[in-house]
């Protein structure tokens, strides 16, 4: 294997996901999973980062349908260098999108039920 891009994300959802209609019309809903470290700290402490994602369109519909505050979300992706001016300079910044994700259960629902795998659309520009 010469190279790989992709990331695969388990985490808890911060907040209610909420979809925002750009002005080109297409929709965006921005998430934040908190995820776990598989270690701790040198006082023992849980280790948690919270990361931030973007589901487009139809897959920014779906998880405002599905998913709330609390949930259980697996995320599978690829990471794409993005430039930003800020104070006029350039600044490289990392966009995570969102190739593939799964509900896989709520925080007071761990019910058995099947959870259906959606695969996301491209993303618009």
């Amino acid at each position: 294997m010469n190279s790989m891009n992709e990331f695969n994300v388990v985490g808890r959802l911060v907040r209610d996901p909420e979809i925002k209609e750009l002005e080109n019309g297409n929709k965006v809903c921005n998430i934040t999973l908190a995820v776990d470290r598989e270690y701790r700290d040198k006082e023992d402490n849980k280790i948690t980062d919270y990361l931030d994602f973007a589901l487009w369109n139809k897959d920014a519909e779906r998880i405002m349908k599905l998913s709330k505050q609390g949930a259980l979300i697996h995320l599978e992706g690829a990471m794409q260098p993005k430039d930003i001016e800020v104070a006029e300079q350039k600044i490289r910044t990392i966009n995570l999108k969102v190739n593939k994700y799964k509900h896989l259960a709520n925080k007071k629902d761990l019910s058995t039920e099947p959870i259906e795998e959606t695969k996301t659309e491209e993303m618009v520009k």
